[in-house]
């Protein structure tokens, strides 16, 4: 399913036939049993079935990681591009900064105040999200947003708009916002119930 191995001071997960939700549980139980292992140590995944799962599927996986102190390798992650619109991008928005995607995007960084994404599909932040984010930016609302740090100013689902009420107690924790068909709700991400809940 995933075999571990060692290279250049790198762990590298590679993963062989299975489903997502195989792949999950296999993750969640090698990293829980062995933290000391994995804490702290750097990870790259590799594997041709990564390109039979979807951006938000990955995502899924890498936050798990994550939330077990493991240090992602970015630039080592084989992506399904699943289509060529599609952005992945290895940094911070900067206040200010706009960012427009024909596709989903994925930010290995955080969104600072004022900068601003949209795209037509989905918004992944791999880390907080304080700016505006439009998903699903001509009218799909069946589009997602999530962050590992979910506090925007603005977010949009199609051609529906919400603010994030103002918390500054609020500990930062993973979230994700979707359209329910009356409202766009906001709720705390759980890796097993996936990015749609």
């Amino acid at each position: 399913m995933v075999k571990i191995k060692g290279l250049n001071g790198n762990l590298v997960f590679i993963f062989g036939p299975g489903s997502f939700d195989e792949y999950l549980s296999f993750l969640e139980e090698k990293l829980t049993a062995n933290k000391q292992l994995f804490s702290g140590s750097r990870v790259i995944f590799k594997g041709e079935e990564l390109k039979k799962l979807s951006h938000s599927q990955i995502a899924s996986l890498q936050e798990l990681c994550l939330r077990h102190g493991v240090i992602m390798n970015n630039n080592a992650v084989t992506v399904n591009k699943g289509s060529s619109k599609d952005l992945v991008i290895y940094r911070n928005l900067r206040s200010g900064q706009k960012l427009r995607s024909e596709g989903s995007v994925i930010i290995w960084g955080d969104v600072h105040e004022s900068a601003e994404i949209l795209a037509a599909g989905d918004i992944i932040v791999l880390g907080k999200l304080d700016g505006i984010a439009h998903a699903g930016c001509y009218g799909d609302m069946n589009r997602l947003i999530f962050a590992l740090s979910l506090s925007p100013g603005q977010i949009r689902i199609g051609d529906r708009l919400s603010r994030s009420p103002e918390d500054p107690d609020k500990s930062p924790h993973p979230e994700i916002a979707f359209w329910d068909g009356e409202n766009i709700c906001i709720k705390a991400y759980s890796s097993r119930s996936g990015l749609r809940g």
